[in-house]
């Protein structure tokens, strides 16, 4: 059965949903439980990720997926330690090899105003909370785990959560608000965006996370679909209680969040479909009947005090109840002949040092030696009868023995097991040791066997190259491009830029996936006179003095003797020092070169047919084409781009308001019904500011799409 591990904050799941999970899989979890009592293929453990107890639970298991629960998920304000404990679970990750990590995150990391250079580079975000800023930060490490790490880890930004009886969760914080007539604090505006998934949904989609076992890495949104405001959750909250008092703390928001989880469908197959607006109403009135009065009445009162109390506080008040109930048996039972032989006093004393240990015990022992005081001096016996009487003193003697001796049993108990504890923990530190190596022998054998059949089948290898690279289309070769040498160079640092007709400006057409959020947009060939003056000679640049932010291996692909490409290898391992990896690198972009000049070729000789002759603009199938490429690369997180619509369709006048304006590479096309759109690729929404100030100054009108037509 599969084994599944949540952790984190994990009083954000309740009961019926934990059931959910554990009718597919064997459920533990690391912290506070909803669950009550023992449910078949539920364990629940009281410990954080920070524990030695943590540690302990990948040894006795064998998870599949490991749930993180952030504790900023759900409007919280993130758990104690809370990188620690996200950094020490990927590290347990990747320690025993579990096949995925998935970290549940908030939709309001994203809330921050973005500050971007001149060559659109992010160079600053300023959150406008102080949670923003942790949610923010806690991605930020989770990312450098992503890239630095074999293992899928998926990040799943979250809204809030919704459910009926969880007064753990954000809509619970409102409802025990309303129920006590308290102000009712919302973080936003009232017209900001507001979203909610059910936890139904969210089990959901953790089933499709763990089934799904041929994903990589990856960022995803899951939102509900349906559009709210902070606004119709205040009026759905007055139609339940008409004098509630509700206050905003108009926090600035400006994240992005998109209206429908369209990457997780396509990935995932999830669908939400719960809409938890409707049900606010259905909400307050469960949590009030099934929550509060279930925590106003007694017993509610004395299980909250307990809680609170902790481990330390219920000794004590074991020490005194017993003791309580010792005197009690004592005095009802002191003149009853069964009880002669039976001393209740010393096996109270026994009880304590055998649970708690010598100092327990010896309270223990102390406090009945009081009540022997007591009862010599109700018997007449003054003190000094009492000191000087050597036979009075045996009773006390076998208290204070009982209570050292059985203390000090359990004492020693406790120090052979932490010594064990100590020592499985060596033996453990040894074995991780030991596979490690054995994973690594494992991993070296299945490497020079790769090596070996690549050299047997090299030619095979370079056929399959010339075939993925066989396109009319450039925008198609740079995608194939950076797949073949990712894959036969084994490196996934790789890039592409497009050089300008003067050879200043270097224009990032793809990349890898791990690149995709390090490199900018565009270079300035200056700032890599060095590297320039060795490629435009047809030589391979290497980095052999380790100049910083220079890549370790660089390539130029020439037409007609003017350098047009620039294939950079911007970081390498040891082992792919040598020439013989140079070699190859060489080959590979000479293979790119071939395959995009037979490209631009076609092009050319087919131009009148993709391209209005007086306008440049592309025809519809031309700009469907390219489009089709572009959303590729996006899906494989070698690139991005910015599709938009103009309202004007006059050709010539968008084209010559446009001279000047956007990128060589950029696209400007046409469909059917006349519209005109412009494709601007290695752009996303964060940094299209810059070409939307450009073109509002203009007093052109336009519109962001995601498809044409």
């Amino acid at each position: 059965m599969t084994e599944i591990l949540i952790c984190g904050c994990t009083e954000l799941f309740t009961e019926d949903a934990l059931l959910r999970l554990a009718e597919e899989y064997r459920v533990v979890i690391a912290g506070p439980s909803a669950v009550s009592g023992n449910q078949k293929h539920i364990t629940a453990y009281k410990t954080s990720p920070t524990e030695e107890k943590f540690r302990q639970l990948f040894d006795v298991y064998s998870f599949q997926t490991i749930y993180y629960v952030s504790g900023y998920t759900d409007g919280g304000n993130g758990l104690f330690g809370e990188t620690q404990q996200l950094e020490q679970v990927m590290l347990e990750c990747s320690r025993s090899r579990v096949d995925k990590l998935v970290v549940f995150s908030t939709v309001d990391s994203q809330n921050y105003m973005a500050s971007y250079g001149k060559q659109g580079e992010l160079l600053k975000k300023d959150y406008y909370s102080s949670r923003c800023f942790g949610a923010g930060q806690m991605e930020e490490m989770c990312q450098y785990f992503m890239e630095r790490s074999k293992m899928p880890t998926v990040m799943i930004r979250l809204p809030y959560l919704a459910d009926r009886i969880n007064d753990k969760n954000f809509l619970g914080h409102i409802f025990r608000s309303m129920y006590e007539e308290e102000k009712v604090m919302l973080p936003y505006h009232r017209e900001d965006p507001l979203n909610f998934l059910t936890l139904d949904d969210l089990v959901e989609l953790m089933f499709q996370l763990t089934e799904e076992t041929e994903d990589d890495s990856g960022i995803y949104y899951a939102v509900s679909g349906y559009h709210y405001t902070y606004g119709d959750l205040e009026d759905m909250l007055k139609i339940a209680v008409p004098d509630a008092k509700i206050v905003y703390e108009n926090y600035p928001f400006v994240a992005e969040i998109p209206s429908y989880p369209k990457e997780l469908r396509r990935k995932y197959g999830f669908i939400p479909m719960d809409n938890a607006m409707e049900n606010i109403g259905t909400y307050y009135r469960t949590f009030v009947n099934e929550v509060m009065t279930q925590k106003s009445g007694l017993a509610g009162k004395i299980m909250s005090l307990f809680a609170r109390a902790g481990k330390g506080a219920l000794k004590y008040v074991e020490l005194v109840l017993v003791f309580i109930i010792a005197e009690i048996i004592s005095h009802y039972t002191s003149e009853s002949i069964y009880f002669k032989f039976v001393d209740v006093r010393l096996f109270y004393i026994i009880i304590m040092g055998t649970i708690y240990g010598m100092r327990t015990g010896l309270v223990a022992a102390v406090l009945e030696c009081l009540v022997l005081i007591r009862e010599y001096a109700l018997m007449g016996m003054n003190g000094t009868i009492l000191f000087y009487n050597i036979e009075n003193w045996i009773p006390f003697v076998v208290y204070l023995m009982a209570g050292s001796i059985t203390g000090y049993i359990s004492n020693k108990k406790d120090d052979a097991l932490a010594f064990v504890r100590r020592e499985y923990s060596l033996l453990r530190d040894k074995y991780l040791f030991l596979s490690d190596v054995y994973h690594g022998a494992v991993e070296n054998k299945g490497e020079y066997k790769k090596q070996i059949l690549g050299f047997k089948d090299s030619f095979g290898k370079i056929f399959d190259a010339v075939q993925k690279l066989d396109s009319e289309y450039p925008e198609r070769i740079f995608f194939e491009g950076v797949k073949v040498l990712e894959d036969i160079l084994e490196n996934h640092t790789i890039a592409i830029y497009t050089l300008d007709s003067w050879q200043k400006f270097g224009r990032l057409a793809v990349c890898s996936n791990s690149l995709l959020t390090k490199l900018t947009k565009s270079i300035r060939i200056e700032d890599y006179s060095q590297l320039y003056d060795t490629v435009k000679k047809g030589q391979v640049w290497k980095n052999t003095d380790m100049v910083p932010g220079m890549p370790m291996y660089a390539c130029g692909i020439f037409k007609e003797g003017t350098m047009v490409l620039l294939i950079t290898i911007q970081e390498a391992d040891v082992e792919q020092y040598g020439m013989h990896y140079m070699n190859i690198f060489q080959i590979m972009c000479g293979l790119v070169q071939t395959s995009f000049l037979r490209a631009l070729e076609y092009e050319e000789l087919a131009e009148s047919k993709m391209y209005d002759p007086r306008t440049h603009i592309a025809y519809p199938e031309r700009l469907r084409q390219l489009l089709e490429v572009q959303e590729s690369m996006k899906e494989a997180g070698v690139a991005d781009h910015v599709l938009i619509r103009f309202k004007d369709k006059d050709k010539e006048r968008v084209s010559d308001q446009l001279s000047g304006m956007i990128r060589a590479s950029d696209v400007l096309g046409t469909d059917e019904d006349g519209n005109i759109y412009l494709l601007l690729v290695q752009m996303n929404r964060e940094n299209f500011r810059i070409v939307g100030d450009r073109l509002n100054g203009k007093g052109m009108k336009y519109q962001i799409v995601e498809t044409v037509g």
